[in-house]
């Protein structure tokens, strides 16, 4: 039996980070860059440098689902040195880390008790964001296909221009086709000049950006190349379907099938197919006593139940017709119905429908009935 609220439960491994700028190696504070930084101490550090070269300012990337909230989650989000992520809102509730007694932020100088707090969120209107203490993130999750792993690497970033361009790119990929994931694009960081909010002077800043070097016909012919790279073949089933079609003609009309040519319309007797090496048992005929007349004892209710069978089976050809138009329908028990018509009607229609919708290929034989 699964686990609830475990075994249901599913995570991307994550194989790493990559950075959008470096440490000052004394002090500590962050220094913006105008190129992806990759880790130096990865593992696969040799390998990405290979690939993208040491300053790369493009990634061939997958996006890996569709749901947003996996591979572009965007929050409102408050750290501190002590605790970690204390915060986590998105303009209308948060989560925050409070102390038990003065449900404020805990503080590191003074140990007590937290716990997490359901609390509504003021966005920009908080006094946290308003002191820098809290601020957008996106932690952008993607596929490197030709770096070695099963997982995703992983972007954060602050910039309000980088989550309107990520997220404006990915709406117009999937209006046009439909879904975002596993789709071929290119991950850009680029250059863009911007009005500073606090001086109005123009400066330059580097945002990320969905790109693609190709024609949206030939993304989307990209699109269903890279899909079949993690689908299945299919099996074939064909020859197991010509098995059970054999079967069904055999157990219908028995030691002779007839088969349609298709182009003139004739029909002709074939031998009955053989699907078992096994010997069948020899009948044993009856023998009838020679010069005995047929015995007929009411020709004329004879002739009224042969035209009822006949108006059956113009209905049923109908509904057949109708089937093989329309493509594969379901039901069950056809076999029962069609030998139940076919004892009465004095002629070989029902056969010769059955064959040719076979030979069709639309209809599952055996599941008729509950749609007739």
């Amino acid at each position: 039996m699964p686990i609830k609220d475990l075994s249901e439960n599913v995570r991307i491994p994550r194989l790493g980070k990559i950075h959008l700028g470096t440490r000052h190696p004394e002090k500590g504070y962050p220094i913006k860059a105008d190129h992806f930084v990759f880790p130096p101490e990865h593992s696969d550090y040799t390998k990405l440098v290979e690939l993208y070269g040491e300053q790369p300012k493009e990634l061939k990337i997958l996006i890996p689902v569709e749901d947003e909230e996996v591979w572009s989650s965007q929050y409102y989000k408050s750290y501190n040195l002590t605790y970690g992520l204390v915060c986590k809102g998105d303009g209308e509730m948060a989560m925050r880390m409070v102390d038990v007694k003065t449900k404020e932020l805990p503080d590191a100088k003074k140990p007590g008790t937290v716990t997490m707090l359901e609390m509504p969120c003021p966005g920009r209107n908080c006094p946290d964001y308003k002191s820098k203490k809290c601020h957008e993130v996106m932690n952008l999750r993607f596929i490197l296909p030709e770096v070695p792993g099963l997982g995703v690497w992983q972007i954060d970033t602050g910039s309000k221009n980088s989550i309107l361009n990520i997220n404006s790119c990915a709406k117009v990929i999937k209006r046009a086709f439909g879904r975002v994931s596993m789709i071929p694009l290119s991950l850009t960081f680029e250059p863009i000049q911007v009005n500073n909010p606090e001086t109005g002077k123009k400066q330059t800043v580097y945002v990320l950006n969905l790109r693609t070097d190709v024609t949206l016909a030939q993304l989307a012919d990209a699109a269903r190349e890279q899909s079949k790279m993690f689908m299945l073949e299919a099996p074939d089933f064909e020859h197991e379907f010509e098995l059970e079609v054999e079967k069904d003609i055999d157990e219908l009309w028995g030691e002779k099938a007839k088969e349609v040519d298709t182009t003139t319309g004739e029909i002709t007797e074939k031998a009955k197919p053989k699907l078992k090496a096994t010997k069948p048992e020899p009948k044993q005929e009856q023998e009838t006593p020679p010069n005995q007349p047929q015995q007929v004892l009411h020709p004329e209710k004879e002739e009224a139940e042969g035209n009822a069978s006949d108006e059956a089976w113009k209905t049923l050809a109908a509904k057949l017709n109708a089937a093989r138009d329309n493509g594969m329908i379901d039901g069950s028990n056809v076999v029962s119905k069609l030998k139940e018509l076919g004892s009465t009607v004095r002629n070989n229609k029902p056969k010769e429908m059955y064959q040719s919708l076979s030979e069709d290929g639309k209809v599952a034989f055996k599941d008729w009935a509950e749609q007739l």
